[in-house]
C-alpha cells in the first residue's frame, strides 16, 4: 500500500482490505521514496489515468472508422 506523513500520521492512498478489523495487529514497513533530481527543469505530464485504458483508447479510434 501506499500513502504519505502528514505531520506524525500516515495517511494511506488506497482503503484497508476487507479482512482487516479495528484491533487487529499489523506489520508495517516504511520505505521513503526520493525524487530524482534531474539537471535540467523537468514537469509533470498530467495525463488523466482515464485516458490510458484501453477502453478509452479504441473507443475514439472506432468513431473514427
Amino acid at each position: 500500500m501506499k500513502g504519505y506523513i502528514q505531520g506524525k500520521t500516515i495517511i494511506l492512498l488506497e482503503t484497508l482490505p476487507e479482512n482487516i478489523k479495528e484491533g487487529d495487529e499489523v506489520d508495517i514497513s516504511i520505505t521513503p521514496t526520493t525524487k530524482e533530481n534531474y539537471p535540467f527543469p523537468t514537469f509533470e505530464l498530467g495525463v488523466k489515468d482515464e485516458y490510458i485504458r484501453r477502453e478509452k483508447i479504441y473507443e475514439q479510434t472506432q468513431n473514427i472508422l
